[in-house]
């Protein structure tokens, strides 16, 4: 079993106030063998924990939530695949906005109530 459990950061930059990011998932990730054998794809709660991990260093924000509202999951993350990850904080509502395409493709987004870093 693998020990891979973060995706491979292949670029980032800022854009007008959000952090988007690109992200190969890599096909040996430990999550894969139980989710889901012979079809795998990246588990929707490890999407989140992956935004909130992202997030943190780049928002100044806590990498964890009080809250999680809207998430849409509308496209399976499968192994190999190079997504992009857009992170957006609201910082006067306290709400951080997160979400993963393939090319043209809505894969999943959400809104996160976060805290600000210590």
């Amino acid at each position: 079993m693998s020990d891979v459990r973060e995706p491979e950061l292949l670029d980032e930059h800022l854009r007008d106030g959000t952090w988007v990011l690109r992200l190969r998932i890599p096909p040996g990730l430990a999550h894969f063998p139980g989710h889901f054998p012979g079809a795998p794809v990246v588990p929707g709660v490890l999407q989140v924990q992956w935004a909130l991990a992202l997030a943190a260093p780049r928002l100044s924000i806590a990498p964890h939530c009080r809250e999680m509202e809207a998430l849409k999951f509308q496209r399976l993350l499968r192994p190999g695949e190079v997504v992009q990850l857009e992170l957006r904080l609201d910082a006067e509502r306290g709400k951080l906005h997160f979400a993963y395409r393939l090319d043209d493709q809505h894969c999943s987004s959400g809104r996160l109530r976060v805290e600000p870093g210590t």
